[in-house]
């Protein structure tokens, strides 16, 4: 007799553990017709001794529950790595425990796997994002400016809900680098991708500890792991930079040579030396921006450190 196939799903915790058990509830009311829910993993990436006494105690009275708990805070993107990590299930869904993209929605992207498509991704397309306008529109410009950085496609409205095959996940977890950018990684494994429109919803409770400064060291860390656009973009203004100076001696040696009289700035000869300055800082701390990235992946720390695991 042929087994149904299993689900597990993915979920980051970072001091928002009193959601953990309205989303089981959630997960629990979702009619997932013949796909069979395998475990919930739950990675504490940091947090409290309340979040582990909550969770814990839902991890207690639920053996699908299963928690990981990383020794610090190692940031979203890893946390949900760990979880793929430990994962068994045939299909795995990576999701917030905040809902804003619903649990029942998670059927739409399933029911592309069990109808036989040739598909190993499947990301959810919120028709309407339920944030902030400085939010949305914050996360738009950083996902056109990726896209263009990377040469990728990913639509600006794609949300976190997507559902992955055993094959993916496998082949997302032989990668080895230390940056973690999941959609640049996603993007670079390859496989047939298919998009589903789901309906958004505001956040259940509480407030997301994702702030602006964390979005922007977010967009540094996945523009410097996926391109060296940056780095030509500083080469191309170095050497612009160059012609200018040197057409503007051959200028200025011409006016000499005539004996024509002019009277040289003060104002435009600091303007011109805070340019080149300002230019050669920026190409400078770009190119430091590269180097740490080097240095990270040359001490080859691990990814991860775990403290602790629950029912796994």
């Amino acid at each position: 007799m042929a087994t149904s196939p299993k689900l597990s799903i993915i979920t980051p915790i970072y001091y928002d553990s009193y959601l953990a058990e309205r989303f089981v509830e959630s997960i629990n009311k979702v009619e997932f017709n013949s796909i069979e829910i395998q475990e919930i993993i739950f990675v504490i990436d940091g947090g409290s001794k309340k979040d582990e006494e909550v969770l814990k105690d839902l991890a207690s009275k639920n053996t699908r529950v299963k928690l990981i708990f990383l020794s610090r805070n190692f940031g979203q993107h890893i946390a949900v790595s760990a979880g793929y990590k430990e994962s068994i299930g045939d299909y795995v869904c990576m999701i917030n425990v905040d809902q804003q993209d619903p649990p029942q929605e998670i059927p739409k992207l399933l029911q592309l796997f069990t109808n036989g498509e040739e598909v190993d991704i499947v990301y959810g397309l919120r028709n309407e994002r339920k944030d902030s306008f400085f939010k949305t529109l914050s996360s738009r410009i950083f996902n056109l400016i990726l896209n263009k950085l990377t040469g990728d496609n990913t639509p600006l409205n794609v949300a976190t809900l997507r559902i992955m095959s055993r094959r993916f996940i496998d082949s997302y977890n032989a990668l080895s680098e230390k940056a973690r950018y999941i959609p640049g990684l996603e993007s670079w494994i390859g496989f047939e991708k298919s998009y589903v429109q789901i309906e958004s919803q505001n956040r259940i409770d509480g407030k997301s500890s994702y702030n602006f400064r964390k979005r922007l060291n977010m967009a540094v860390e996945s523009i410097v792991s996926f391109s060296d656009l940056p780095l030509r973009w500083s080469a191309y203004a170095g050497i612009l930079t160059a012609i200018i100076g040197f057409l503007t001696l051959i200028v200025l040696s011409l006016m000499k040579i005539y004996f024509i009289d002019f009277q040289s700035g003060y104002i435009s000869t600091v303007a011109l030396i805070l340019f080149i300055g300002g230019i050669q800082i920026f190409v400078v701390g770009l190119a430091s921006i590269y180097i740490g990235r080097i240095l990270k992946e040359v001490q080859n720390r691990p990814l991860y450190i775990v403290k602790e695991k629950i029912n796994i």
